[in-house]
């Protein structure tokens, strides 16, 4: 019973099997009597999505759509530019899709509204910089998963830098990725059948003097090879030697270093434009003309003029809507006041401004990724007033307010009518709300004081002057004339083609009374509620016994790829009133920091920040880190600090190269924080040094331990014993692990990944995660006082599946929840409330489970009673080959 044994074990545990795995099953079966049975089932079994199927289905898409010239085509914000958001511009056509800047926190918000990726064909990268290329690794994973079969990546020299960087941690299998340099075809994007013409204007800066080339030559010089944590699938470079290589030799390096040096001062404009479209035939104008039904009608559609049967003849022009010679449309970013005596001496945008030969030329809008202190410079301003005032402008940059995620708001909102203390409304404030009417529509509400939705467009005075933006401040401080000005906010949409200019009717607002009512909605909420705060009641206490310390923030407490209510790995440790550090840096840490405390807050935060620890180099655990290292130099600076202390970075020694790279090619970090490498915190010598002493110091701890855990290469689990006493173990991401237990031993709080329910055991052990009852089990291992369970799979939005009974010691951890050592002991009578909460969800969750069992049982029992009726059993050659299933 061999065989039954293996099918079981290795593929009945999943819903779907790869191709890979079918393949090896028939050959282990194909001498076997009733074989045909046997396959039937396998072959019935749901398989995986081929990504290269849906690469074909795609690119026969493309060939048929391009066949025809765009009639529909908008600009979206998806990412505003607010402090703490990404800034992104989405520009639809039927034929493609395009994205201009790739903020960190891209994908978040692209998955949250729903925007469409799966026929993105261009990234356009306007400058060299984190807020406008962040999120290009999470949304680069996202287009290979949508069967994406190819990306063409523009900007300055140096960009494709960013995903080279990131080999070792992240993989892009079946996803091309083409770097187009800024140059190429004259700075003509694309071909004649793309969807928009697009020229690229270089903006360059004025030269700087200084010391930095020989620094970084130094730096090159002591470059460190990275360790490749997917080293063991370089078969699969080998058997796919046409796809694109996702490494550089040493010489390729060089030249992609030297280019990237050249353009570090270089910004690149885009000046877009779809093609012609010929206008509509007006069928009442061809009737009036005596035009029959048929062929003729196709003529003069096509631009022909006809002759009548009785030989009156029909000019096209006539019946035909004016031809859309295309809109045009202008993306520009000058970083800083150095760029713009370039921006002034181009000639590119001529054609385009108010002195354009037609009013077919003038451009319809402007979008600014430009700073707002550099567009308030008068030398912009007076750029801006050569295009014709019919030309809007857009702004995506700080002096926008929108974060862009209703969803975080709507869960916050539930999840505080449990506790308002571990659940406090977070302090973004940039969505406005609204309340629902006694007609049950929605009526504004400015309690929050931001004007939001509600935001007046300024438009040309008297005096020429345009001057509102949505935070209130002048955007404009001079007499002259410029179009409309319009500060960003996520999904705000100008449409193109057809020309229905600004578009406000998709932006966010938030209804909490309609999300308190949807919970009030579920059945027996009012009870579990009931129940649940009045054990809460005395573990919670008042407001300011919630701010004792140590206090956690779990700001991401999901795995993998955010969501829409859970972020990433990232958690605040609160050490003291003027102490923190940060365990794990999933990419949009910053943004959740900000919205949880508000920007002032999270500023002050920032400059008592201490260290900031990484568990391992996958790219959910510290993809965030850079943003938040400039964010924090950011505020020094804002508090009149020039010289910025270093920050201690305890992380695996390899992070180094992928920074080394960002810092060489992009802009500079190495700066700000000094590298202690986890692999040192094993060994004597460094806990006999001066340099542990102060490390302890610096965070205020008696001890730190670490040690390997079982995941990738070189992750680690961590231990902090702070002087005071008390005791937190945090896990990252890993399996059951003894050593992990050896030195949580009796902590205070276990902060342990969960990433999977108990019936994917096997799924959890394949990708070196622990279930849920496996981190319970750890806790009791240590004799951990309480336990905190997190990290879980994308299937777990709102709340993990648990087998039985929450152990009274043990919570589950959600974005945005605060907790203090206090709190802990009743947090296990939140899980029945929350399960009533999120009751659809669940349930959902359950039925999915129960399917699986059911489809495993039966497939179990078909190839079991298959076998006994043959009588087969395995042997040492059929039993090596299942093994290597």
């Amino acid at each position: 019973m061999y065989l039954a044994s293996c099918v079981v074990k290795r593929i009945l545990s999943v819903n779907a099997v790869p191709l890979a795995t079918l393949q090896i099953l028939r050959s282990t079966i194909r001498n076997y009597s009733h074989k045909k049975k046997l396959l039937d089932i396998l072959n019935s079994m749901p398989k995986k999505v081929d990504v290269k199927e849906l690469q074909g289905i795609r690119l026969a898409r493309k060939e048929k759509l391009r066949k025809y010239s765009p009639s529909t085509v908008y600009l979206q914000v998806l990412g505003s530019g607010a402090p703490g958001s990404p800034r992104s511009l989405y520009v639809f056509t039927e034929q493609a899709r395009f994205l201009f800047n790739c903020g960190e926190g891209s994908q978040r918000l692209a998955y949250e509204h729903k925007v469409k990726l799966g026929m993105m064909e261009h990234i356009l990268i306007t400058h060299k910089s984190w807020s406008n290329v962040g999120g290009l690794p999470g949304i680069l994973l996202t287009l290979q998963d949508t069967g994406v079969p190819e990306i063409n990546l523009h900007g300055p020299a140096g960009i494709e830098s960013l995903y080279y960087g990131t080999r070792h941690f992240i993989r892009f299998r079946d996803l091309n990725i083409n770097y187009r340099h800024y140059t190429e075809n004259n700075g003509i994007i694309g071909d004649a059948n793309d969807p928009l013409s697009i020229e690229a204007v270089p903006l360059w800066a004025k030269e700087e003097s200084s010391g930095e080339s020989s620094e970084k030559d130094s730096l090159e010089e002591n470059e460190e090879e990275v360790e490749d944590l997917y080293a063991h699938e370089q078969s699969w470079i080998k058997k796919n030697p046409g796809l694109r290589r996702d490494y550089l030799t040493a010489e390729e390096r060089s030249k992609m270093h030297e280019e990237s040096r050249k353009c570090k001062n270089l910004s690149v404009a885009y000046i877009c434009r779809p093609p012609p479209k010929a206008g509509a035939l007006l069928l009442q104008k061809c009737v009036k003309e005596g035009v029959p039904p048929g062929p003729l009608l196709g003529d003069l559609k096509r631009g022909q003029n006809v002759t009548l049967p009785n030989g009156k003849v029909v000019l096209a022009s006539e019946v035909t809507a004016p031809d859309d010679p295309g809109p045009v449309f202008i993306v520009v970013e000058t970083p800083t006041v150095a760029y713009l005596d370039s921006l002034l001496e181009s000639t590119a945008f001529t054609k385009y401004q108010a002195s354009a030969a037609g009013d077919g030329d003038l451009a319809e809008v402007v979008v600014h990724f430009t700073p707002a202190h550099v567009m308030k410079d008068p030398r912009y301003q007076e750029w801006m007033s050569r295009f014709s005032k019919s030309t809007s402008h857009l702004c995506i940059n700080e002096g926008s307010l929108c974060m862009g995620s209703e969803a975080v708001h709507r869960i916050q909102y539930k999840l505080n009518l449990l506790s308002e203390h571990l659940f406090p409304l977070l302090k973004d404030q940039s969505i406005p709300l609204k309340k629902i009417g006694d007609n049950g529509k929605d009526c504004p509400d400015n309690q929050n004081g931001i004007n939001g939705n509600t935001l007046q467009t300024g438009t040309s005075t008297e005096s020429n002057h345009t001057t509102i933006d949505n935070s209130g401040t002048s955007v404009l401080n001079s007499d002259l004339t410029i179009g409309p000005i319009h500060q960003a906010t996520t999904l705000m949409t100008y449409h193109i083609r057809p020309r229905k200019k600004l578009d406000r009717s998709s932006e966010l607002s938030l209804t909490p009374e309609t999300y308190k009512a949807e919970c009030y909605a579920m059945n027996n909420f009012t009870s579990a509620l009931e129940e649940a705060k009045l054990k809460l009641l005395e573990s919670v206490g008042n407001a300011e016994e919630s701010n004792s310390y140590p206090n956690l923030i779990f700001l991401g407490t999901g795995s993998c790829i955010p969501n829409k209510t859970r972020n990433t790995s990232g958690i605040l440790l609160n050490l003291s009133s003027d102490k923190s550090m940060i365990m794990d840096c999933g990419e949009g840490t910053y943004g959740q920091l900000v919205r949880f405390l508000g920007f002032s807050e999270s500023e002050r935060v920032l400059r008592q920040l201490a260290a900031v620890y990484v568990s391992h180099l996958h790219a959910d655990h510290h993809i965030g880190f850079v943003r938040l290292l400039l964010a924090r130099r950011r505020a020094f600076e804002q508090a009149g600090v020039e010289d910025v202390p270093k920050l201690l970075l305890l992380a695996p020694q390899k992070i180094i190269a992928y920074l080394h790279s960002y810092h060489q090619n992009f802009e500079p970090v190495l700066q700000d924080f000094n590298l202690v490498a986890n692999q040192r915190f094993l060994f004597a010598d460094l806990k006999s040094s001066e340099s542990y002493v102060d490390i302890k110091e610096q965070l205020d701890m008696k001890n730190i331990d670490m040690t390997y855990v079982i995941h990738c290469p070189n992750s680690f689990g961590v231990a902090l014993t702070h002087k005071d006493g008390w005791k937190v173990a945090y896990s990252g991401d890993t399996m059951p692990c003894e050593d992990f237990v050896r030195i949580g031993k009796n902590c205070d709080l276990l902060i342990h990944e969960a990433t999977m329910e108990d019936e994917l055991e096997e799924d959890a052990r394949i990708k070196t995660h622990s279930t849920t009852s496996q981190a319970i089990q750890v806790g009791s291992d240590m004799n951990a006082k309480h336990i905190l369970l997190t990290h879980f799979s994308q299937r777990y939005a709102k709340v993990p599946l648990l087998q039985s009974a929450v152990p009274d010691n043990v919570g589950i951890a959600f974005d945005n929840m605060k907790v203090c050592l206090h709190n802990l002991p009743k947090l296990h009578h939140m899980y029945k409330a929350l399960v009533t909460m999120f009751a659809e969800d669940y349930d959902d969750m359950l039925e999915k489970t129960a399917k699986k069992r059911a489809a495993r049982e039966n497939l179990k029992s078909q190839v079991e009673s298959l076998l006994a009726k043959n009588k087969i059993v395995g042997n040492p050659m059929k039993k090596q080959k299942m093994d290597s299933v």
